[in-house]
């Protein structure tokens, strides 16, 4: 049997390279709007009362009128798990591609690829004109469809999705697991998100999910 060669390896963001879970409501508390109606959009999306676009254009409702730069300052005090850019720079010494999927915002994923000058970044982002935000946002990436982001990249970058790792830590990244060859839950939020991939991690640092790579050459400096 052909053993599988791995060209890329795709990361969530929030709550997998950031301890922040969600982006989202890391804004809204740090602006104290989390409680009350963004709580309230959270358990309707959660429930099915409304879809994932109607979620965003409601969370994002929140912000109008805001300067972009105050969201951005925010989402720049966000710090990396440890081992973030370790784990990165072994894997970039592998000769692999690496990117980031995310239901989060690209404010934060722009920083993110700045800092680690990743090949592949996509993730919402929120309509501003003139620096203002106008409380729009444009959704590039659905909960429970970030596989469909994963294609995206395999199409750009002439890759099999079979020769895909992807890294994620929630129910929302099970469908990126679908649609690669190999997956680690890293610390698991559900006995379900851990069941859907081919391996498990758990550790403060990102270096734990090392040892699970199916790299034979790769180990820890």
């Amino acid at each position: 049997m052909k053993k599988t060669i791995y060209r890329a390896v795709l990361f969530d963001l929030d709550g997998t390279l950031t301890p922040v879970v969600s982006v989202w409501q890391h804004i809204h508390e740090v602006l104290g709007l989390w409680e009350g109606e963004a709580a309230r959009h959270q358990k309707a999306f959660e429930s099915g009362e409304i879809g994932y676009e109607e979620f965003c254009a409601r969370d994002a409702a929140h912000w109008k009128g805001m300067a972009e730069s105050r969201l951005r300052e925010i989402t720049d005090a966000i710090p990396y798990r440890p081992g973030v850019r370790e784990c990165v720079e072994l894997l970039k010494q592998e000769n692999l591609l690496i990117g980031v999927i995310s239901t989060g915002l690209t404010l934060l994923v722009e920083r993110v690829n700045r800092d680690l000058d990743v090949a592949y970044a996509i993730a919402n982002r929120l309509v501003s004109r003139h620096g203002v935000l106008t409380g729009e946002v444009k959704v590039n990436v659905e909960h429970d469809r970030k596989g469909e982001a994963v294609d995206l990249f395999c199409g750009q970058f002439g890759v099999d999705y079979r020769e895909v790792i992807t890294v994620g830590d929630s129910d929302g990244d099970i469908s990126m697991f679908e649609h690669s060859g190999f997956s680690i839950a890293f610390n698991p939020a559900s006995d379900k998100t851990a069941g859907a991939a081919s391996a498990v991690a758990r550790g403060e640092s990102l270096l734990a999910i090392v040892d699970r790579l199916p790299l034979e050459r790769l180990s820890p400096q």
